[in-house]
């Protein structure tokens, strides 16, 4: 394969410096291809690939050179846990048990395990209040009552100290965490592949610096690609990779990939209202963007919304008309269930009686968030309202609400119509994209990593792209 002219510049970097690289990688200008050539290019040194998650770990070791280890995050910290010592099982319940220990069984633990997992993400001491009611407000963490948040933050460093200190059990963020809090040891190496740096937050960094000390990094992101802060991910992630490399001996080199060879023309210039460094090769199709667009996706096709609720709709409409299609995303089961499940009694009780409950259930906390001036809570808040609602149009207890949410997130057959939330869509792609409610993109309190949210939609697209609706605008 004929290498691009952004391609040979980073190569020959490679071969001829002893830099530090950053590369900043376009949807679909292929990244992986850069990464397992660059590979090729280290002349035997000791090096590993850092990758995200599983998938993208289990692609690049089948295609990297023999020698280059490719591993998640958590595998390189359960490997310097067990390299410590530690004899230690996974449980991934393990910062429930210790709510429940300390709080009874009735304390609602969703929101506090989730402001636990940002804490250790952000690196954070769990006696700052501060810090912690900006990750409250900035993550969207709604509790049921301020008593409950304010019990819930003040046992945060309690909370930690058991997680620290129980070490023959760890959970999924211990496993990165546990290590550097603990001062365990990770292997050093020559050059340090990292992936998906615009996706990291502060522990991840933490980790990636004690792996490459003294050795040689080769990042490669996209800032405009960074749409997960509101799971921990710091949006200015390459920037702060950055200021921790210039603090060491050697010089950074940056370098783009901006050819896209996923988008045609018309999908590419579409993307260019919100990233202007985005480009088609000269040989690329034209393909069609199209406003307005009729709801009329067909087998392999991705639907797209930045909501729950109207993927929610479109697949009992899909489902109407003879068509296979499934919601992508089997977390949101648990967390529909759980918010049913909170509400009723048990899973004989009546669709009736449960929507009063839920209606002012959802009326007060909204409310509270408003007054709280809390925007970004009560939406998603909204939005799991919907979809709840829907559910019960379609069942006559509450039983049946959860049998039918399980029914729709539980799908995933080839040839189907996936429906997505634009988050879990990353990293995929399709012939044909439709995007749905593109009058709510971007959401009004939202931030700048609302436009990449409308990009990353964008670029799905191999051939066309429909706005079911208006163009979504910009912040």
């Amino acid at each position: 394969m004929k290498h691009t002219n952004e391609q040979i510049a980073i190569f020959d970097c490679i071969e001829n410096t002893e830099d530090h690289l950053i590369i900043n990688a376009g949807a679909g200008t292929g990244k992986t291809t850069t990464i397992v050539e660059a590979a090729n290019r280290i002349n035997g040194q000791k090096a590993a690939f850092l990758a995200f998650n599983k998938s993208i770990a289990t692609e690049l070791a089948e295609r990297l050179p023999t020698g280059v280890e490719a591993k998640t995050f958590h595998a390189f910290g359960f490997a310097a846990i067990r390299a410590a010592g530690v004899k230690t099982r996974v449980n991934n319940f393990k910062v429930n048990n210790i709510i429940k220990e300390l709080h009874g069984a009735d304390f609602y633990i969703a929101p506090l395990k989730k402001l636990i997992s940002l804490v250790k993400g952000s690196m954070i001491d769990g006696t700052d209040r501060k810090a912690i009611n900006q990750l409250i407000d900035e993550y969207n963490i709604n509790f049921n009552s301020d008593r409950e948040e304010r019990i819930a933050v003040e046992s945060i460093p309690a909370i930690l100290t058991m997680c620290r200190t129980q070490t023959h059990i760890i959970d999924f963020d211990d496993m990165i965490w546990m290590p550097i809090i603990n001062g365990y040891p990770f292997p050093k190496y020559d050059v340090l592949f990292v992936d998906e740096a615009q996706d990291f937050n502060e522990v991840q960094r933490e980790m990636i610096s004690l792996c490459v000390n003294g050795g040689r990094c080769i990042i490669v992101g996209d800032k405009n690609q960074a749409i997960y802060g509101f799971r921990g991910a710091d949006s200015n992630s390459i920037a702060m990779f950055r200021q921790r490399l210039l603090k060491g001996e050697r010089k950074i080199s940056e370098f783009p990939l901006s050819i896209t060879w996923r988008c045609p023309n018309s999908v590419v210039r579409e993307a260019n209202r919100y990233v202007r460094e985005f480009n088609a090769p000269d040989f690329a199709e034209e393909g069609a963007v199209i406003v307005d667009a009729p709801f009329n996706p067909q087998r392999n096709d991705m639907v797209l919304c930045r909501y729950n609720a109207p993927l929610v709709s479109a697949f009992y409409d899909l489902i109407s008309q003879g068509k296979s299609a499934y919601v992508l995303g089997r977390d949101m089961t648990k967390g529909l269930i759980t918010a049913v499940q909170k509400i009723s009694k048990n899973n004989h009780m009546g669709v009736e009686e449960f929507t009063q409950l839920f209606q002012k259930d959802f009326a007060y906390n909204y409310q509270r968030l408003l007054d709280q001036n809390k925007e970004n809570q009560a939406m998603a808040l909204e939005d799991k309202r919907d979809c709840i609602m829907i559910f019960v149009k379609k069942a006559t207890t509450v039983g049946g609400i959860i049998e039918e949410i399980k029914r729709v997130f539980d799908g995933n057959d080839a040839g189907e119509i996936m429906l997505s939330t634009v988050h879990k869509a990353k990293g995929l792609e399709a012939d044909n994209v439709y995007i749905l409610a593109t009058e709510r993109m971007p959401h009004p309190y939202g931030s700048l990593e609302e436009n990449n949210i409308c990009y990353v939609a964008i670029t799905r697209a191999k051939k066309n792209l429909f706005y079911v609706g208006p163009k979504p605008g910009k912040i």
